[in-house]
């Protein structure tokens, strides 16, 4: 069975994070797959009417070494005026910006300026990193595999376009995540390690990112049509036009949903399918003309880690194997608006990406690619050996005041059907999939978790029924002139009323992150929460003993109340210190 937090976590969590893979905007059915016949255009056009029900805008394209086969745009780009999707609509890369990291720090280790297994303190400033926990180095290549240790980051992911943005370095440093595993030992999806790469690019090159990535890949491949920067103020046109872009859900509407990134180098370009197709075709060309020696793209493609001991192969040089075909590598990317993707397999020299204005889209970022390069050839799951029990993300918050974002698990019944491989290496047992692994936890921690934020949620509703029931009783003893008087009466009303508090600040700070504001906006509410929490320690103690001197001359009745008072209050004091709420 599956537990998943219901309050602030997943309002957040939903709202908050990069994708790292496209997930489908609806729930798809099991059914036998259509057999689509023809061109690769007629696949296309027939596998887009059987999805038309759920599309919006989609832009496409197939390719091998010679040149674009199929180049296709469908839908619109704004339902509403039913402006058709074209070759000047621009579309977020999301996080297949990422690849753009890659090809820069390889052309920095072509230029022996960068050394992907030195120790990146080297490349850094003295002391920048000041949340790590282990003594073991971490390494470039650790950041292109996404196994530096680093817990997820939610701080200023998404800001409104209205705010003004932080520098990348500065950025970086606002709330470093903490290091929770020990550099190459989990494979963990990590938007701010991909950030860190992209500054340590900066470093190295002595410009901005944004800057290197014009002067190295943009202008040398003749991509006019894309920018990157946050504000996407290097590029006047594509900012024009991406305002004039309308996303969706499904086909709900979102308005343009377009966000500033911080850490722009994890997800900020945008771009036309045009632009798209010309950076994604030059890894299928005889020599790739992002690097003057044709040997640095052999090298990028070539294995740097697996799944397990299975000898499939999950990354290469931060290019992720991808299930279709046999040789299939790229990056998928969604914001809070598009979804897109790209892909390419090096040995046959064929590629496709896809682009579309839609939140979370699944079937043209996901089941579509099999029509182009077929089913996946990999041999399958290979989860022998796998320990029943409770398994937790990898890609999770396990100390700060986001801890309780962390608070999912799974069993390995649900895990097993779809589980890459299982292994015990580093003596972490873990299920490894793409983007990320699954860790196993004991039992009794992951039941103690899911217990405590169930059994705080019940605190707070039992606190808000009784809040309402005394303010019925006040209101009536004011009507009939008689005060209802009970021992600890005003008491487990101020408790009640603090324990409402907290959860109003906690919502609030949810809604504030979702709203898309700066950090500065909400840090106010930890040390609010912080003294409402200390009241509360107060308030209980005092309550508790009064308690034990005052229970007999209490009813049965109001003696369980109490004692439900006391123990929910514990709850919620016990849950704030766990969760580190208050931090």
């Amino acid at each position: 069975m599956r537990f998943i937090r219901k309050t602030l976590a997943v309002t957040m969590t939903a709202a908050i994070s990069l994708a790292a893979v496209s997930a489908c905007s609806g729930t798809k059915e099991e059914s036998p797959k259509p057999v689509y016949e023809g061109t690769i255009g007629q696949k296309i056009d027939a596998f887009y009417q059987d999805h038309i029900d759920t599309a919006a805008g989609m832009a496409v394209a197939v390719f091998d070494e010679n040149g674009v086969n199929y180049q296709g745009y469908y839908g619109y780009s704004n339902l509403e005026e039913q402006t058709p999707v074209d070759e000047n609509t621009v579309f977020d890369w999301g996080s297949s910006t990422k690849t753009l990291v890659w090809v820069s720090v390889m052309q920095l280790w072509e230029q022996g300026k960068i050394d992907l297994e030195e120790d990146i303190r080297e490349y850094l400033p003295d002391g920048f990193l000041t949340n790590l926990s282990y003594d073991t180095p971490i390494r470039m290549i650790d950041l292109m595999n996404h196994r530096a240790g680093f817990q997820e980051y939610y701080t200023d992911m998404f800001l409104r376009p209205q705010y003004d943005f932080l520098s990348l370095e500065d950025a970086l440093q606002i709330d470093q995540p903490v290091q929770i595993f020990e550099p190459d030992t989990v494979t963990a999806y990590s938007n701010w390690g991909v950030a860190l790469a992209g500054y340590i690019v900066e470093r190295v090159s002595g410009m901005s990112f944004c800057d290197y990535v014009h002067e190295n890949i943009f202008e040398p491949l003749g991509m006019e049509h894309s920018a990157l920067a946050p504000d996407l103020s290097d590029n006047g046109w594509v900012r024009g036009q991406r305002e004039n872009l309308m996303c969706y859900a499904g086909k709900t509407p979102l308005g343009n949903a377009f966000y500033l990134i911080e850490l722009y180098p994890a997800g900020s370009c945008v771009s036309t399918l045009e632009d798209y197709i010309t950076y994604a075709s030059s890894f299928v060309q005889d020599e790739c003309p992002l690097f003057g020696d044709p040997g640095t793209f052999d090298v990028m493609m070539s294995a740097t880690s697996y799944y397990g001991n299975t000898g499939v192969v999950k990354n290469a040089h931060g290019f992720w194997a991808l299930p279709y075909g046999s040789n299939t590598y790229g990056h998928g990317g969604n914001t809070q608006g598009c979804s897109s993707y790209i892909t390419f397999d090096p040995e046959q020299q064929t590629g496709a990406v896809v682009m579309t204005n839609q939140l979370g889209e699944g079937y043209f970022n996901g089941d579509m690619f099999e029509l182009i390069y077929g089913e996946s050839a990999w041999d399958g799951p290979a989860a022998d050996g796998l320990q029943e029990g409770f398994y937790h993300p990898a890609r999770t918050v396990l100390k700060g005041h986001f801890k309780i974002m962390g608070a999912a698990y799974v069993t390995q019944d649900e895990l097993s059907d779809f589980a890459w491989s299982y292994n015990e290496n580093d003596g972490i047992a873990k299920i490894e999939y793409p983007y990320g692994d699954y860790y196993l936890v004991p039992a009794g921690a992951a039941l103690f978790e899911v217990i405590l934020i169930y059994s705080a949620v019940i605190g707070v509703i039992f606190a808000v029924i009784s809040l309402i029931v005394k303010l019925i009783r006040f209101i009536i003893g004011k009507i009939r002139k008689k005060p209802f008087a009970v021992p600890l009466g005003r008491w487990s009303a101020a408790v009640s009323f603090i324990e409402v508090l907290i959860v109003f600040n906690i919502v609030l700070l949810a809604v504030l992150i979702t709203a898309w504001v700066p950090h500065n906006a909400y840090l106010w509410i930890f040390p609010v929460i912080t003294v409402f929490m200390v009241m509360l320690i107060i308030l209980t103690s005092y309550g508790i003993r009064n308690y034990i001197h005052k229970r007999k001359q209490m009813s049965m009745v109001r003696r369980i109340y109490n004692v439900l008072v006391s123990l929910f209050a514990v709850i919620d004091i016990v849950l704030l210190i766990y969760m580190q709420i208050w931090r």
